[in-house]
């Protein structure tokens, strides 16, 4: 790197040392595969719906899960349990740490009445209540930031719910494979700036509000992905939303383009888009345009859909990665959540 890009990406920012976690994704995803595969987990039949309890980028394992969904799978970031829940669903109780409030709240909800359920973390309280109530445990390695362990959450799950038949078409990990191969060559931090997307997008986003447009059903989850990303490693702020719901409100705020100066967006695509949402996504860059609202085409790696979804997420962790280092921050640590959590602790235990 010249000068000039090294004080822009200044890796001393990175005390936390992210940028070995972030390039050591595809390791990650190897051995997550492995501990699903090894994990034991019988069932197969008696379930028609799957409630999967998470929050934050534990949260995320689940809405990859969802996309592969062949039974109804919902997403629950809450402390109770949706109505709907009863003894032909599966709850799942997702959590890194093993100590997410909402998700233990929810997790006990469904032992109450009566629910089969799976636990996935790294230990924490969720391991004590498995073993209490005899729920299976699937235990994945410790010491990470629960958003730089998405393969550990994410595709051991993806395994088990697989093998139960409550997803499919998931399991292409050589296509896989080939595509965070490739986003890893081109974002590794070796590479120049005019050779790196990666980096060029953080340039970009630097000193504005990142958006960030996904479709519904298909890159909406990597959307909100790279949305909390920059928010939790950049430390800054971004939002997300997608097509083609925002052409039914969102669109309006062009009108207002001198409100729009300070942001960017990024536009998601791959291969597995609604042919209409391509449509809607061609006559939005039109838009921006003519209003002078500054955009960015994010497009995917690989063929198959796991292949793409989980390329877009990875290029995604590198762009929030870099625009941490050019904000002049070190992208691990999150102190203002830490501390927010340990005020909360402290109010609900003197209820």
């Amino acid at each position: 790197m010249n000068n000039k890009e090294e004080t822009l990406f200044d890796s001393l920012y990175d005390a936390g040392r992210m940028i070995d976690t972030i390039d050591a994704f595809s390791d990650q995803c190897g051995e997550a595969i492995a501990l699903g595969e090894g994990f034991t987990f019988a069932g197969k039949g008696e379930f028609d719906k799957v409630i999967i309890c998470g929050m934050g980028g534990s949260a995320m394992a689940g809405d990859v899960a969802r996309r592969f969904a062949k039974v109804p799978i919902t997403v629950n970031r809450s402390y109770t349990l949706p109505p709907f829940a009863d003894k032909r669903t599966l709850l799942v109780a997702i959590s890194y740490s093993g100590n997410t409030a909402e998700t233990i709240s929810s997790l006990k909800a469904g032992i109450k009445v009566g629910m089969r359920g799976l636990c996935i973390a790294s230990g924490g309280k969720l391991e004590k209540i498995a073993q209490e109530n005899g729920i299976p445990f699937l235990k994945v390695p410790s010491g990470f930031q629960p958003r730089a362990a998405t393969g550990y959450l994410a595709l051991p799950l993806l395994v088990v719910l697989s093998r139960l038949g409550l997803t499919a078409g998931a399991e292409q990990w050589d296509d896989m494979f080939t595509a965070l191969g490739k986003v890893k060559e081109e974002c590794a931090a070796s590479v120049p700036l005019k050779e790196n997307p990666a980096k060029e997008l953080a340039q970009a986003l630097h000193g504005h509000i990142p958006i960030i447009y996904g479709t519904a059903g298909n890159t909406d989850l990597v959307a909100m992905r790279f949305k909390t990303q920059i928010n939790e490693n950049a430390k800054q702020p971004a939002y997300w939303n997608a097509f083609s719901e925002l052409n039914h409100n969102e669109i309006l705020a062009l009108v207002r383009s001198d409100l729009l100066a300070s942001q960017h967006i990024v536009l998601l695509k791959n291969s597995f888009d609604h042919p209409e949402n391509r449509v809607r996504m061609e006559i939005m860059t039109g838009l921006f345009d003519e209003h002078h609202v500054p955009h960015t085409d994010v497009t995917a790696k690989g063929e198959s859909e796991l292949a793409q979804v989980l390329a877009q997420i990875y290029f995604g962790d590198y762009v929030s990665y870099y625009l941490a280092l050019t904000n002049k921050l070190d992208p691990t640590p999150v102190e203002l959540i830490e501390k927010f959590k340990r005020t909360l602790a402290e109010r609900v235990s003197q209820r």
